[in-house]
């Protein structure tokens, strides 16, 4: 079954502000925007009066209105001239009296919270659903697909597990579609490529004479951007952002991160990982090599190695096997890392090395 549509239903003491907020950005939506703007607007205001602590419990409520305002609408691209309804970031705090800088700090501090982001399909109008990409792309057996171009049957299992809102080109009948095809062919179970079955997962790592050995080789990757701070207008027109890569096996996660950067005319380093063995961003079941600042770090599991010390070849990478590549723990941009073959490397050619672009680089920085 898709996933509950989200509540309104707040704490008791907790009324008083939500009705407070939410007079301001119903009275905003009838303004400037729509009837679905407000519903977003109101369920997002219940979702922050639940927490606990709330963080509206102290502020103007002029102020978090205003919060609550701009980041649904960086969700869904309100500030885009070619969208309808459209308006101004700076307009809109106009609106509410509310200064750039506090209509800004709040607004992160509402994104951060409810963990929202553009195309978020969470937060995502519902009549932009059909339009929304990263709605209908998920992780089929370690590979991001869009869902839409899939057979029935697992179209049909990613509905019944909620990963889905409908079965696309079936919206109105998604439940009996769904119920008929389950009686009659039962569950569809995808299979998940995991590293569970490698020598990693099973406590084995790689001796010096096999390093030294898949060192000589050249790994061949496609590393595909699949979510980050995108414009909708650049994701309409470069529905694919990816760039080959060429690196050996002696040359460390850190080359390959270098490689990446400049794959994708990149200015401004941030913080980055390597996730490897998971099946999706930040799986717990996954080798992190991070930064040797991180190495030290609590956040999610211990990291298993350095970027700068860990060799691919030491990754023990297989044919079709895909990792993951997350850059810029502010904006996320995240990347699936494809093996797509690892042979011999040509004489006389410099590594790492880009032999293949297909999208445009989208900004670092975008300005929605």
């Amino acid at each position: 079954m898709a996933k509950k549509r989200k509540s309104e239903t707040v704490p008791k003491g907790m009324q008083a502000k939500f009705d407070a907020i939410t007079a301001l950005t119903d009275q905003f939506a009838q303004d400037h925007l729509n009837t679905e703007y407000a519903e977003l607007m109101r369920l997002a205001t219940a979702a922050l009066c639940r927490k606990r602590p709330s963080p509206l419990e102290k502020g103007r409520d002029k102020t978090w209105a205003c919060g609550v305002a701009h980041a649904v609408g960086m969700v869904n691209f309100l500030y885009d001239s070619s969208q309808t309804p459209h308006i101004t970031a700076s307009a809109l705090y106009k609106y509410f009296g509310v200064g750039n800088s506090t209509g800004q700090g709040k607004s992160k501090l509402i994104r951060d919270t409810l963990k929202m982001r553009q195309l978020d399909p969470e937060w995502c109008l519902p009549s932009r659903i059909d339009d929304n990409p990263m709605i209908w792309m998920l992780s089929v057996n370690g590979f991001i697909m869009d869902i839409r171009s899939a057979p029935l049957g697992a179209q049909v299992e990613a509905f019944l597990q909620g990963l889905i809102p409908y079965i696309p080109g079936h919206k109105e009948d998604s439940e009996a579609i769904a119920a008929q095809l389950k009686e009659i062919n039962g569950p569809i179970h995808q299979q998940r490529e995991t590293r569970q079955q490698s020598s990693r997962k099973t406590g084995q790592k790689l001796n010096k004479k096999q390093i030294a050995e898949a060192s000589k080789l050249l790994y061949v990757l496609k590393i595909s951007i699949f979510d980050g701070p995108l414009t909708e207008a650049f994701v309409k027109k470069n529905p694919e952002m990816s760039r080959v890569i060429e690196i050996q096996g002696g040359q460390t996660l850190k080359e390959l991160h270098g490689a990446i950067f400049a794959a994708f005319d990149r200015e401004e380093e941030h913080m980055y990982e390597f996730q490897v063995g998971g099946t999706g961003p930040n799986d717990p079941n996954a080798d992190r090599y991070v930064l040797a600042v991180a190495m030290d770090d609590d956040f999610g599991t211990k990291p298993a190695g350095d970027v700068a010390k860990t060799a691919i070849a030491a990754l023990d990478l297989e044919i079709d096997e895909s990792f993951g590549y997350w850059f810029d723990f502010g904006d996320d941009w995240w990347h699936q890392v494809s093996v797509e073959a690892i042979e011999e490397p040509a004489a006389k050619v410099k590594y790492p090395r880009v032999t293949e672009r297909v999208g445009a680089s989208p900004p670092q920085y975008a300005e929605f």
